[in-house]
């Protein structure tokens, strides 16, 4: 008898094995308890639940009808005729993925406790937005993958009015790359141009950070946006401090000289839209209220200007095509 999972997904082969290519996702229901590593760390577990999951080397017991409830991919899944008695674990059948057992651990974390991953403004650190991302899209759980993707969206803002507000630590080096992959992986494109701009400035202090996760124009490209930023983009900021002669105000304009030499020094540690801050304004005691004004209107506008150009520098699409990315996959 002929059996098929919905979807156009294959009928198992003579090893048992079920591929799913419209949703990437390959599963084994093993028959032999042997197959499971005798050293494989038992997760959470519930008595009353019908179904082990093994990723890697832990084993999950959870509910097959709560799994094919919240996503469609698993219910597709367990369609299948339950194995022999003789070939399940502790009375259960099991499945096993491919996927990571951390991401698993996570988002069954995510379906089944309602408190561990909290809608945005909630807290969620990111290597859990991620897991919950990657794996509520793959398995097809839609609320989940909304809520993973607001919460991702608040870490990577698409105005610079966002950006200025945020009150986050920005992702660390280590971070970055993980989401860098999730987002090519899954066309997350409107987070792509501040994330890689952060990219940019982890380079800028360590030139021999690894970039294996790119591919080789990619790694060519990030490089060259990199010099961009520290260079034209970073002395294209500062330009309101070129003095500008006005009879007068002489005395404003050695002082604007003076600090925009002190301020080409600051382009080697300084990413273009931190490189002037809002304390730096204090050093230009001496400048008269009159042009202080137009210098911070000047310099306001040119930060705006460099934002609305981080999509270009990085070989991406306008933030106004970006954002109804963005507004469509959060609808």
């Amino acid at each position: 008898m002929k059996r098929c999972l919905a979807g156009g997904a294959q009928s198992p082969d003579s090893s048992g094995c079920i591929a799913d290519h419209e949703n990437r996702v390959t599963v084994k229901f093993c028959f032999s308890t042997s197959k499971v590593s005798a050293g494989a760390a038992r997760a959470f577990e519930f008595e009353d639940c019908g179904l082990i999951i093994q990723a890697e080397n832990t084993l999950f017991r959870v509910s097959r009808d709560f799994l094919a409830l919240q996503s469609p991919v698993f219910k597709d899944m367990l369609l299948l005729p339950p194995p022999k008695p003789t070939d399940m674990i502790d009375g259960c059948p099991f499945v096993i993925l491919p996927d990571r057992a951390e991401d698993v651990t996570v988002f069954l974390k995510a379906l089944i406790y309602y408190d561990f991953f909290v809608p945005h403004p909630g807290h969620a650190t990111l290597p859990v937005v991620v897991s919950v991302l990657r794996m509520s899209d793959k398995y097809q759980v839609d609320a989940l993958r909304k809520r993973a993707l607001l919460h991702l969206s608040s870490v990577f803002p698409t105005t610079l009015l966002q950006y200025d507000a945020l009150e986050i630590d920005r992702p660390s080096v280590s971070e970055l790359p993980l989401v860098l992959s999730l987002a090519r992986d899954l066309s997350i494109d409107w987070i792509l141009p501040l994330a890689l701009y952060w990219r940019c400035a982890d380079l800028s202090k360590n030139c021999h950070e690894p970039l294996q996760y790119l591919s080789t124009s990619e790694q060519s490209q990030l490089l060259t946006a990199s010099w961009t930023l520290a260079t034209a983009l970073s002395s294209k900021i500062l330009d309101f401090l070129w003095p500008t002669v006005v009879a007068g105000h002489e005395r404003c304009s050695a002082s604007r000289f003076a600090w925009r030499r002190v301020a080409e020094r600051w382009r080697q540690d300084s990413m273009p839209l931190e490189i002037w801050d809002e304390g730096c304004w204090n050093m230009l005691s001496e400048v008269c209220h009159h042009c202080l004004r137009n210098m911070k209107n000047q310099e306001q506008s040119t930060r705006q200007a460099v934002w609305d150009d981080l999509p270009h520098v990085f070989g991406l699409r306008a933030w106004s095509e970006l954002e109804k990315m963005k507004t469509e996959a959060l609808e």
